[in-house]
């Protein structure tokens, strides 16, 4: 919202999905309609079916019957992140982790990858796992690991320095456990950042969304300039020298 970047949001938990929920939406039937019909996925299909948070978000998302399993091969989901892709300057996907053991494909073309986890013991085995499979079969992906629902003062399942040695790299950022602010958030049906303008819980992830906004900027710069970036340029790291 602040750097005025047109967003879709798929939220492909398609059944317990809380990416409209959390925007007090309702999800419709797009989401739905595109897995049982993958021929009528284009750019109208888009516009129609995707619900506006903002004048800048809009969300396709779904709360399908729980009698209702998913039959697709995955075509429809690459179809969609294709489609909105086209239609926003920025995607993002909330991909549940069965989602990425069915269809490995989602992750072909993603930019930046953001590993949410929590200081437990499954966490750490599961966040090795992820990361494992990133560098594997998205080499090509930044990855982010952020720790979420961090109790302060607290004894911790984990502490930060043993689950970072155990998955044998840093938290990028850390997001306190705030249980005020979540309630709030969740009775007013905003988001946690919204609920909670100017308190220090949220800075974390305000930081996070600049990184991704840059992303996106030299991302459009350089389709703007009819110049491609290369691997490195898109990752952010730029250019280097021989031998660094």
């Amino acid at each position: 919202e602040k750097e005025g970047r047109p967003v879709g949001l798929l939220d492909l938990d398609v059944h317990f999905g809380t990416g409209a929920l959390a925007l007090d939406l309702e999800p419709g039937r797009g989401l739905t309609d595109a897995i049982e019909n993958p021929s009528r996925i284009d750019g109208l299909f888009i516009e129609r079916a995707m619900v506006k948070a903002t004048e800048k978000l809009a969300v396709l998302s779904a709360e399908a019957p729980i009698n209702s399993p998913i039959i697709t091969d995955g075509s429809a989901f690459y179809q969609l992140q294709e489609e909105i892709r086209a239609a926003f300057e920025m995607t993002i996907i909330d991909l549940p982790r069965p989602m990425l053991v069915q269809y490995p494909h989602l992750i072909t073309d993603v930019q930046v990858a953001i590993v949410a986890t929590e200081l437990t013991l499954a966490a750490a085995r599961d966040t090795i796992r992820l990361l494992s499979w990133l560098k594997s079969n998205a080499p090509q992906t930044k990855v982010y690991v952020v720790a979420n629902k961090v109790h302060p003062g607290s004894t911790l399942e984990i502490s930060r320095k043993d689950f970072e040695g155990t998955i044998e790299r840093s938290i990028d950022y850390q997001i306190v456990f705030d249980q005020k602010l979540a309630a709030q958030a969740a009775k007013l049906g905003k988001t946690f950042v919204e609920a909670g303008k100017g308190s220090k819980t949220i800075a974390p992830i305000g930081e996070l969304a600049v990184k991704l906004a840059g992303a996106a900027t030299e991302d459009a710069a350089a389709a703007a300039n009819g110049k491609p970036q290369s691997l490195l340029e898109r990752l952010g790291l730029g250019a280097k020298k021989p031998g660094t």
